[in-house]
């Protein structure tokens, strides 16, 4: 490239004409780097080599630079251009070489003028650039001696803003940088640092502030951090950012509500490319790919703070808890993740045991599974003696239980010990050696298997099976792991509690009160520890019924403490039952019912994902849902005019009576409707086709058929059927209920057993 081809583009851009004056001016030149306006010819300097694109002419410009030095070899300002201009060129050509030269230019002129903050800031630009040692081996142990990319760079970063507090680049990438370590992070230099910014006029610019916030919270200041990342949303900051960041430590600080409200404050707030990828980036930790991605295709901020809202709502239903306790809890696993899991290495190497591969780079596999699903119920290590542990790589494995079938997750480090990832077997702590090891007998293998023991009984000497099965279950594992989240209740007792439902119009106001939902329970005696009372002994349970619709927005709630009396403590086969009633529209639902002694040692959730309530309010004909109860069950349904039986087990001995009750709604006084009882036992055949056959060519027997009249908008039908010569078995009664006047049919099905007689 000529002089004037090259000056020609120069003039065609002018911070290009900035960069050749700044470069090119002799040993006389002097500025004083502590000059806020020369400061601004300096990060010119800058901006023009980040036009260049070109960079032979950078290399010419280079050596030119580099013959002025030879003559003025102690002039700060060459070292400082030249260590720019290195740097650049390590930009282009992604060249380490490049960035050691930078490094060594800018060490150079900190040795000349240490009082000066830009020598420092470009050391630090330069130490960052060349990451870190292709051999992880080689980078941990420069962690632990504090001489890894990060550890210099932090250190130099420190140093300019030591130099000149007011100096907000060097603020911001201290504070990102001592963030990023793993290891020897210098949060004490940097809390000093970042404060004395945010006092001064580069207090000004918004992202000293966010730098404030997050290290404040990162030292454990808690309410400082909230007073940093308020500022940065004052001083003209991404207001979406600050308030996801505010809403994080809330959440830190245990003031959930402050949280939830800055969190959805936040996601409305989102229009930014950097707050939409916060919220991803946090979702992704949870979400599966069909809801990351529906959440991805969301546009208007409006909508994703809607649908994040209902996300997290949603596993606050299936679990029975107050909404907001999902999320509260994912910032929590988060924090822990944060301080027990993190990456050392953005680097992971993968070998073929290794079949879940993250794109992620924050954590290691053991934070993927315990921001999934939270702290494990059990874990084991095994490190190993003598020979036995010989070639062992580091390992853990964590179990989770689950009544569906427990999950156990393995995780093997290999190179780096901050680094474990899931793998399919205990068995791979030993390497590519457990792929062709058949059953744990090997004495390694054995000792592995003997260490998980006390995690499934698989791992017993008595329970060992071939690794082959052993390994098919890790990796349903890993799938199911990886790709679901979990907040279950845990209980130390489960209650093995019964549950069955039924609505009802409510009669507190009659006809057009809507309808209640009652819920019937019996919990047997042996998983209730009774207390003493004045008269006998109490057990006293908390209860929490939600329904939810299809949105999982909560349409019914009940929190209720209830204490049961007995003149004596339940014992043997006996239950202890009751009813619980909730107000709820009509709507396709689940619900959810949590019951828990008041110490939470027992407790349990059941439920039903389908519950259909229909409109009883006595204006259309309808009729509620069958009630099928049984005399002596111990548990009766009062009401001012009348008794209903209930019978929580659904079990009705041989011989006994059913005795049915049910509502009709919506006819006028006097008028005649057709009842049709039926029943028919299951067996060798599903429910759904039990019933869709009810009234097709399989008719079961009809047990009762008759014409009644109405008694008006309600009508109260007591029936009782007699189970003698029902052998034992599982049955479906259906009542079909008939208006003659319209032709409109309605049923409804209740199941129960009939078991030998006591």
């Amino acid at each position: 490239m000529s002089g004037t081809a090259y000056n020609g583009t120069a003039m065609r851009h002018p911070r290009r004409l900035l960069f050749l004056a700044f470069l090119s001016a002799g040993p006389t030149f002097r500025l004083s780097a502590q000059d806020p306006a020369d400061r601004r010819v300096i990060e010119g300097l800058r901006d023009s080599l980040g036009a260049v694109t070109d960079s032979t002419a950078l290399l010419r410009l280079e050596a030119r630079a580099i013959d002025v030095a030879k003559h003025d070899r102690d002039n700060p300002l060459i070292h400082l251009r030249l260590g720019f201009v290195a740097y650049r060129l390590g930009e282009l050509a992604n060249s380490k070489k490049h960035y050691d030269d930078a490094a060594g230019e800018f060490e150079w002129a900190t040795e000349l003028r240490p009082d000066w903050p830009y020598p420092w800031y470009g050391l630090g630009l330069a130490e960052l650039a060349q990451g870190e040692h292709s051999v992880l081996a080689i980078e941990n142990l420069r962690q632990q001696l504090g001489k890894d990319y990060l550890s210099k760079a932090a250190a130099a970063f420190a140093r300019a803003v030591q130099a000149d507090p007011a100096f907000a680049r060097a603020t911001i990438d201290l504070a990102t940088t001592a963030l990023t370590q793993r290891i020897h992070a210098r949060l004490q230099v940097v809390l000093e640092a970042v404060r004395l910014a945010a006092a001064s006029p580069a207090g000004r610019v918004p992202d000293v502030q966010l730098a404030r916030g997050r290290v404040e919270r990162e030292v454990g200041e808690a309410d400082s951090a909230i007073v940093g990342f308020q500022a940065y949303i004052d001083v003209g900051g991404d207001s979406a950012v600050g308030l996801y960041e505010l809403a994080r430590t809330y959440y830190w600080a245990r003031r959930p509500a402050d949280g939830w409200r800055a969190y959805f404050a936040g996601a409305r707030a989102g229009a930014s490319v950097g707050a939409f990828g916060m919220y991803h980036r946090d979702l992704g930790y949870v979400a599966d790919t069909a809801e990351l991605a529906a959440f991805d295709g969301l546009r208007a901020p409006a909508d994703r703070a809607a649908w994040l809202e209902r996300f997290w709502v949603r596993r606050d239903v299936v679990e029975a808890r107050e909404p907001g306790e999902r999320l509260a809890e994912h910032f929590r696993r988060w924090f822990y993740a944060w301080r027990n899991f993190r990456l050392v290495s953005r680097h992971r190497h993968y070998d073929i045991t290794e079949v879940y591969r993250s794109d992620q780079q924050e954590f290691d596999d053991r934070g993927i599974i315990y921001l999934r699903h939270g702290e494990p119920d059990r874990r084991a290590f095994f490190t190993g003696t003598g020979t036995v542990g010989a070639g062992l790589e580091p390992n853990e494995s964590w179990l989770y239980r689950r009544p569906e079938g427990n999950l156990i997750f393995h995780f093997v480090s290999r190179e780096d010990v901050q680094d474990y990832k899931l793998v399919e077997s205990v068995l791979d702590a030993m390497g590519w050696a457990a792929r062709f090891q058949r059953t744990g007998s090997a004495p390694a293998a054995a000792a592995l298997w003997e260490s998980r023991a006390d995690l499934d009984p698989v791992y017993t000497r008595m329970g060992l099976r071939s690794a082959t099965d052993e390994r098919e279950r890790g990796h349903r594992a890993i799938r199911l792991g990886t790709s679901t989240d979990s907040y279950r209740q845990r209980f130390p007792v489960a209650l093995d509690l019964i549950v069955n439902d039924f609505v009802m119009g409510r009669r507190a106001t009659g006809p057009g009160g809507g309808q209640e939902l009652h819920v019937v329970f019996a919990i047997p005696a042996a998983e209730l520890a009774p207390q003493p009372g004045s008269t006998g002994v109490l057990y006293p349970l908390r209860f929490r019924i939600l329904v939810a619709d299809s949105g999982d927005n909560v349409v019914a709630q009940l929190d209720t403490m209830r204490v049961f009396s007995s003149r004596e403590a339940l014992r043997g086969a006996a239950y202890l039952t009751g009813r619980l009633t909730v107000p709820v529209p009509p709507g396709e639902y689940r619900y959810r019912v949590l019951v828990t002694t008041e110490d939470r040692d027992a407790g349990q959730i059941v439920g039903r994902d389908s519950l259909t309530v229909e409109q009883l309010d006595g204006r259309h004909f309808a009729a509620s849902d069958v009630v099928v109860g049984r005399t002596g069950s111990g548990l009766l349904w009062v009401l001012p005019d009348d008794t209903v039986f209930l019978n929580p087990l659904d079990r009705f001995p041989e011989g006994s009576v059913a005795e049915l009750y049910y509502e009709v709604y919506g006819l006028e006084r006097g008028a005649a409707y057709h009842t049709e009882v039926r029943l028919q036992k299951l067996g060798g055949t599903s429910l759904l086709g039990v019933i869709r056959g009810l009234f097709g060519g399989r008719h079961p027997p009809v047990l009762l058929a008759f014409d009644a009249v109405a008694d008006g908008p309600a009508t109260r039908v007591h029936r009782g059927v007699d189970l003698r010569g029902v052998s034992r078995g599982d049955y479906v009664l259906t009542v079909r209920l008939t208006d003659p006047a319209s032709g409109r049919a309605l049923v409804r099905t209740r199941r129960f057993q009939v078991v030998a007689h006591p």
